[in-house]
C-alpha cells in the first residue's frame, strides 16, 4: 500500500513538473512571438571614417539580433540621397549629413560611442514596445505625424522609489556637485575671506560685515560663473575632437599628480594653504584687505573688496584650473552648452562656494570667525588629485564613459 502511494506521489510530481515545464515553454514561445521586428536604416557614403566605424559596428551587432534588419543606403546613389534629404527634413535636421541612422521614431547623426549605445538601447526598447517606423512611412510616401517622432530621452530609466530618471542628467548633476565641492575647498580664497571677516568684526559693525563680506562672495560667484560659462561655450566647438580630448586629459593627469604631490608635501612639512601665493604676495593682500576694511568711505571699501575678490579668484583659478576645465569639458562632451549649461554651472558654483558661505554666515551670526578646518583643504588636494587623474585617463582612453553612454 505504501509502495503504491509512493509511486502515485512520484507520478503526481512528474505530471506537475511536466505541466509547469509546458507552461514555461508556452510563456517563452509567447514572449518570442511578442518580440517586434526592428529595422535600422543606415545612410552612409564612401570615404567617411565615421560611416566606416558604424559599418563595422553594425556588421558585428545586427547578426546577433534575430529580430533586427539592416537597410543600408549609400548616398552616392541619387535615390538614396533623395531619401536621406526627406528623412533629414522630417527629423528637422538642417543638413543631410552622414552617417545618418534611423530606428523607429529616433534618428542619430554621426557616430561615436554614445550613438553606438543609443542605437542598442533603441533596438532593445522597440523590440518590446509599440513604435512607429518613420522611415517606412517616408519610403511609402505616407504623412509622418508629430506623434510618430520619438522624443523620449535615450537615458530614461525607471528606478525603484524614484520612478523615471534621466540618468544622464542625474550623472551630470552629480559630476557638477562633486567637482564643485572638491574645487571649493581651496585655501587660496578662504584665508583672504577669513582675514577680511576678522578685520570687519573688529570694527563691531555687523551691517558692514554683511555688506562687504557679501560683496566679496557675490563677486566671487559672478567671476567664477563667467569663467565657467565662457569655457563651456568655447569648448563646445572642439570638445569632440580626439586630439583635444587627449590634450585636456593629459593636462588633467598632470594637474592631478601635482595635487597629489601637494598633499604629500603638506603631510611631510605639516603645512596647509595656497602655495601659489608667495610670502610677499600674501603680505600685500593682507595690507590691501586691512586698508579696505578700515576705510571710512563705505563705497571706497566696497570697490576695494570687489577688486580684491577678483585678484584672489584669479589666484585661486591658478590653484585649481584642472577641475573647472574638466567640468566644462565634460559638459561640452555631452553637448551641453548655451542656456542649457547654466543649470549645471550654477550647481557647480553653489557647491564650490558652500564652504565660503558657511564660514561667512557662521562668522557673522556668532560675530566670531569660524574658519573651516585646514584638514578639509588638505584632503581636497588628495581627493581632487585622484579625481583629476581618473577623469584624465577616462577622457583619453574611454571618453564614452564621460558621455554617459551606458
Amino acid at each position: 500500500m505504501k509502495k503504491n502511494l509512493g509511486w502515485k506521489m512520484v507520478a503526481f510530481l512528474a505530471l506537475g513538473l511536466a505541466a509547469i515545464s509546458g507552461k514555461n515553454q508556452m510563456a517563452i514561445a509567447q514572449a518570442q512571438e511578442n518580440v517586434n521586428d526592428v529595422t535600422i536604416y543606415f545612410f552612409h557614403v564612401d570615404g567617411c571614417p565615421h560611416c566606416e566605424a558604424e559599418i563595422e559596428f553594425l556588421d558585428e551587432y545586427v547578426p546577433t539580433q534575430e529580430n533586427v534588419t539592416l537597410n543600408s543606403y549609400n548616398i552616392a546613389s541619387p535615390d538614396s540621397y533623395d531619401l536621406l534629404v526627406k528623412a533629414a527634413d522630417v527629423f528637422e535636421e538642417e543638413f543631410a549629413s552622414t552617417p545618418f541612422t534611423v530606428i523607429g521614431g529616433k534618428h542619430y547623426v554621426g557616430f561615436n560611442d554614445s550613438v553606438k549605445a543609443s542605437i542598442q538601447r533603441a533596438v532593445t526598447k522597440y523590440s518590446v514596445n509599440d513604435y512607429v517606423d518613420v522611415m517606412a512611412k517616408i519610403i511609402a510616401d505616407q504623412p509622418v505625424l508629430p506623434t510618430d517622432i520619438d522624443t523620449s530621452s535615450d537615458y530614461l530609466f525607471t528606478l525603484p522609489f524614484f520612478g523615471e530618471i534621466d540618468i544622464r542628467n542625474a550623472s551630470l548633476f552629480l559630476v557638477s556637485l562633486v567637482l564643485g565641492l572638491v574645487d571649493g575647498f581651496n585655501p587660496c580664497a578662504m584665508w583672504v575671506l577669513v582675514f577680511l571677516i576678522s578685520m570687519l568684526i573688529s570694527l563691531q559693525n555687523r551691517k558692514r560685515v554683511w555688506l562687504l563680506g557679501g560683496a566679496f562672495l557675490l563677486t566671487t560667484a559672478i567671476f567664477y560663473f563667467m569663467v565657467l560659462f565662457t569655457w563651456v561655450q568655447a569648448l563646445s566647438f572642439i570638445a569632440s575632437k580626439t586630439i583635444f580630448q587627449i590634450i585636456i586629459g593629459s593636462i588633467a593627469i598632470l594637474a592631478g599628480v601635482y595635487n597629489l604631490f601637494r598633499y604629500i608635501k603638506s603631510q611631510v612639512k605639516k603645512e596647509d594653504g595656497c602655495d601659489v601665493t608667495d610670502v610677499k604676495t600674501k603680505k600685500s593682500l593682507v595690507e590691501k584687505v586691512r586698508k579696505v576694511a578700515t576705510a571710512n568711505s563705505f563705497w571706497l571699501a566696497l570697490a576695494g573688496v570687489i577688486g580684491i575678490a577678483v585678484i584672489v579668484n584669479l589666484i585661486e583659478l591658478a590653484c585649481s584650473t584642472g577641475l573647472p576645465v574638466l567640468f566644462t569639458q565634460i559638459l561640452a562632451l555631452n553637448g551641453i552648452s548655451g542656456v542649457s549649461s547654466i543649470f549645471y554651472v550654477l550647481i557647480y558654483l553653489l557647491f564650490f562656494m558652500i564652504d565660503d558661505i558657511l564660514v561667512f554666515v557662521l562668522s557673522v551670526w556668532t560675530f566670531k570667525v569660524s574658519p573651516i578646518s585646514n584638514k578639509f583643504t588638505k584632503y581636497s588636494h588628495l581627493v581632487g588629485g585622484i579625481l583629476m587623474v581618473i577623469i584624465g585617463i577616462l577622457m583619453i582612453f574611454f571618453p564614452s564613459i564621460l558621455m554617459f553612454a551606458f
